[in-house]
């Protein structure tokens, strides 16, 4: 019987599982009635690396441990970070489905320029309407280029905070597992920056742009296994209060 005060049987997860399951079915579906919309195939991506994320969530077991107050402080940045993980996710997803990956051939550059020519008004415009066949992009060059140094700017970004986050799981750990997993994303994300910047020298290789997206789901795999850790279940027995204390 479900128990909503018990961890162990969560309930809240297990019912997102399978909303997300549902609505991948639909997406699905739209992506080949409605031509391959980006706005729909994009979509289709986020919901599979949520549903792998759930999935992971649910296949973990919570430590049976308090945290310290270092360790505490940890919960909002790494809130922060799958905040951030998931708006370059979108932007990668957008980068593919407008077909803007080969939109800048070299680096650190594009086009032999450091800011080229760019539309941003029609690069992100979700929704153009019914009966576009959106096979190959319907983007003009300067949309595509804007869209690709946007994925590139969130790339530094993203990077960025991974890194710290990472290191700074590995400064404040009181476990091993905390101090394993703050390694891991420090990994993840500069093999993911790795594969990226081989994909632009390289002109986009297949299995390279595959590599790519299967980082993008260690990346979400890392960052699950972070808050899952940062969120411990209570010690037997144990009731948290609103105020921070303990009753048993």
């Amino acid at each position: 019987m479900w128990n909503r005060r018990n961890r162990e049987q969560p309930l809240i997860p297990v019912t997102l599982l399978f909303l997300l399951v549902c609505l991948q079915g639909a997406l699905g579906a739209l992506t080949v009635t409605l031509l391959l919309k980006p706005l729909i195939v994009t979509a289709h991506l986020l919901g599979g690396l949520s549903t792998l994320g759930i999935l992971w969530w649910l296949s973990l077991t919570p430590e049976r441990r308090d945290l310290s107050a270092r360790e505490l402080g940890l919960r909002k940045f790494a809130l922060l970070g799958l905040a951030v993980l998931a708006a370059q996710i979108f932007l990668g997803g957008w980068t593919s489905t407008n077909y803007a990956a080969v939109a800048c051939p070299d680096l650190p550059t594009c086009q032999q320029a450091w800011w080229p020519p760019m539309d941003f008004r029609n690069a992100f415009a979700l929704w153009r309407g019914l009966d576009i066949d959106y096979t190959a992009g319907v983007l003009a060059n300067p949309a595509r280029i804007a869209i690709h140094v946007t994925h590139r700017l969130g790339a530094l970004a993203t990077g960025s905070v991974f890194i710290l986050l990472g290191a700074l799981s590995i400064a404040r750990a009181r476990s091993r597992r905390l101090r394993i997993i703050g390694g891991l994303i420090i990994g993840a994300m500069l093999l993911q920056i790795g594969i990226g910047v081989t994909m632009v020298h390289l002109a986009l290789p297949l299995p390279l742009a595959t590599l790519h997206n299967a980082g993008a789901a260690l990346l979400v795999i890392c960052m699950v296994t972070l808050l899952r850790v940062l969120w411990p279940a209570p010690e037997d027995g144990v009731v948290p209060l609103p105020d921070g204390h303990r009753t048993r």
